[in-house]
């Protein structure tokens, strides 16, 4: 088995006793299935050097035998589960690989390359996860799930923890649903005016010109440099009442957007009210820089916040990989977004070159968190890490960054 870029997923031999090797090869393509969808594939391609089962899965051959019969049917139900698939003929000479796994299995010898998951994996990530939460000097929250055999571990899964900037990923969500279902366009182009900047991380702010950019380029500046501008336009532009419609109809009674960024920072500056002039934006920006470090007011409440906790954020990013709510092509597209991301000093700090990850950071004074998708061998681990009322910001990202490499290491 191999992803869509034709990196090694799997590989799998199994004696099948005695058998005629048109049962080995529907067996086989059952097997292969049962594997793909085991990793959260929704497509995959089949090349297989039997032409018979090729044709028959085409319909261009009937199935007369009957022990084939009912493994035909099998197949055939087990790729409908697929959004998409195909099936290909190739010579068994350019089919080596499988071919060698098969004589491997016939003669009784160990498979190499096999990717198995340790069972105990999720035990010991609990340990090193309860040990690293006792050294830092805040809250740390942690929800992990691994999408193949759904094993969980959670620190602190039900306790609300401030989203910051990770609150982007509901607002990226509902902006794709609406340009799904026609109530916008990704490709409308928006003038960016001064009155429209807000405090904080980003670089419209920064920009003296009043660039027009499209909508979907305002939502790759939002996920991958978290973009404080671009984000308020998109929340204006779908609503902040539509994000949290959304939420509640899908199950979720604590993670809520009910504050922008702009009304987040005025509020930590104690300007909660604004007004919100590019004169008070640059009065907050300053005020954000000297102020003494404080948990007191809404920005760290538990409730009329903008929160989330590590259950219900492992059950948001596994709307990612799973048939559900969002269609393939939304999925597809904030993968996209989130796959990009630029900031790199959280989960993916100490992940070998190559790992891929989609996620989405935050931050805010004495909050350090990161959410997403980590692609490992066996398949996709949903993973978020929280920190809250840190004494040290610092260490608070190091306690995130930890979080990816011991992820990392339980499921590789």
């Amino acid at each position: 088995m191999q992803d869509g870029r034709g990196r090694l997923v799997a590989e799998v031999a199994e004696p099948l006793g005695k058998a005629t090797n048109n049962v080995a090869e529907y067996e086989a393509l059952l097997r292969a299935l049962e594997e793909a969808r085991a990793r959260g594939a929704d497509e995959v391609e089949i090349l297989a050097d039997s032409d018979l089962l090729v044709r028959q899965i085409a319909g261009t051959y009937k199935v007369k035998s009957p022990n084939l019969a009912p493994l035909h049917r099998a197949a055939l139900d087990a790729l409908a589960g697929f959004r998409r698939w195909h099936v290909t003929h190739t010579p068994r000479s350019q089919n080596t690989a499988a071919d060698a796994l098969a004589n491997r299995a016939l003669d009784g010898l160990p498979v190499q390359g096999t990717l198995p998951c340790a069972p105990d994996a999720g035990a010991g990530l609990r340990s090193e996860l309860a040990r690293l939460s006792g050294r830092l000097k805040g809250v740390l929250g942690v929800g992990v799930k691994t999408v193949w055999d759904g094993q969980e571990v959670f620190l602190e899964p039900d306790r609300p923890f401030p989203t910051a900037s990770v609150f982007k990923i509901p607002v990226l969500f509902e902006l794709l649903l609406q340009a799904e279902e026609g109530r916008l366009r990704l490709d409308d182009a928006v003038t960016v005016t001064e009155e429209m900047k807000s405090p904080g991380s980003g670089v419209l702010k920064e920009l003296n010109s009043s660039p027009a950019l499209s909508v979907a380029d305002l939502a790759m500046l939002m996920t991958i440099i978290s973009d404080n501008t671009a984000t308020d336009i998109l929340v204006d532009l779908v609503g902040k009442e539509a994000i949290n419609r959304r939420l509640a109809s899908w199950g979720f009674s604590v993670t809520r957007v009910p504050m922008s960024c702009r009304e987040l920072l005025f509020e930590l500056a104690g300007h909660p009210k604004g007004p919100y002039t590019p004169k008070a934006r640059l009065e907050v920006e300053q005020i954000l820089k000297t102020r003494e470090r404080s948990f007191a007011g809404r920005a760290y409440a538990d409730h009329d916040n903008d929160l989330t906790t590590p259950r219900e954020m492992v059950r948001l990013l596994e709307m990612l990989v799973r048939d559900g709510p969002l269609s393939a092509s939304v999925r597809e597209r904030a993968l996209h977004f989130m796959g990009r991301q630029q900031v790199r000093d959280r989960l993916p700090l100490h992940l070998p070159p190559g790992v891929e990850i989609a996620h989405k950071t935050g931050s805010i004074a004495g909050v350090r968190n990161d959410a997403g998708i980590l692609f490992v061998p066996r398949g996709p681990v949903l993973v978020c890490a929280f920190a809250r009322d840190l004494a040290d910001d610092q260490a608070g990202a190091g306690a995130v960054a930890e979080v990816g490499r011991l992820v990392h290491a339980a499921f590789v």
